[in-house]
């Protein structure tokens, strides 16, 4: 489409009259007619704002195809810079959900068109699987997304450290570890305690609080210092509550979901783990 074509398209897009873009940019709106017949072209110095009204790129506008990686990501940092801190992960979790969308584009044509509200009324889980990695995208209730670019050697790298994943998992099974968990997570950072505290308020017996005090070591989710107060050895925890942690939680409950997916793509064909 030429120029011409781009702005009368993207200016009814935006429900906007002639006149209306023409007021914008202080032109008259036979000046906005004579774009769209390709009668006369905007002025250079009306290019940038005309782009900005239009909300879209020079290379949008012009339908410049040509996209480098450098452009993206200096287009992304100032759209986060000029965002809202409050705004910025929301942001940066729509980014995510382009992403989704366009790889999913390039196996199967779906609209392009950008709609700001897409991400808020996403409520369906989504994944994309193949021999070159995977995605997965929550179903709106925890906003993450998450891709995994196939590695070169598999994906088997973890069994490395299998014995300290199981301890990990074996932690997390644990009812009254689960319950000190949460407890901790309601808490700030280095917030200081006995293990007789958390005993009380967490209402764990008394033969089975070293046990949890233990699993919270290995979660990494406290440390542990001894000292001497009044000429008496006292133990400290201070809570670490990790977000790594978190992440790990969230995505758990993926693992049983049972709903629909907005985008799903599953043509993988090898194994995670490569034979050796």
């Amino acid at each position: 489409m030429s120029l011409s074509g781009n702005i009368k398209r993207l200016r009814l897009e935006k429900n906007l009259t002639q006149e209306q873009l023409a007021a914008r940019l202080g032109v008259s709106a036979q000046a906005v007619s004579k774009w769209e017949t390709s009668e006369t072209y905007p002025d250079g110095a009306l290019l940038v704002p005309l782009a900005r009204e239009l909300e879209v790129s020079l290379d949008e506008l012009f339908e410049n195809d040509y996209i480098s990686m450098s452009d993206i990501s200096g287009r992304i940092i100032k759209l986060l810079r000029k965002t809202d801190a409050k705004e910025r992960f929301n942001i940066a979790r729509d980014i995510g959900w382009q992403i989704q969308r366009g790889l999913f584009n390039c196996r199967t044509e779906i609209e392009k068109k950008y709609d700001p509200n897409e991400i808020k009324n996403q409520k369906n889980a989504s994944y994309i699987l193949d021999d070159n990695g995977f995605t997965v995208v929550s179903n709106g209730k925890e906003p993450f997304f998450s891709v995994f670019p196939q590695p070169s050697e598999g994906y088997g790298y973890f069994l490395n450290d299998k014995d300290d994943l199981q301890k990990i998992f074996a932690a997390l099974s644990h009812t009254d570890t689960m319950n000190a968990l949460i407890y901790l997570y309601h808490k700030t950072e280095n917030y200081v305690f006995e293990s007789a505290v958390l005993q009380r308020d967490c209402e764990i017996a008394s033969d089975q609080i070293n046990a949890v005090i233990d699993d919270l070591l290995t979660l990494k989710l406290i440390r542990k210092q001894e000292l001497t107060i009044n000429g008496e050895k006292r133990v400290l925890y201070y809570s670490r509550p990790s977000h790594k942690l978190l992440a790990v939680l969230l995505m758990t409950r993926e693992i049983g979901y049972k709903g629909a997916y907005s985008l799903q793509s599953h043509i993988r064909k090898t194994p995670f783990i490569k034979n050796e």
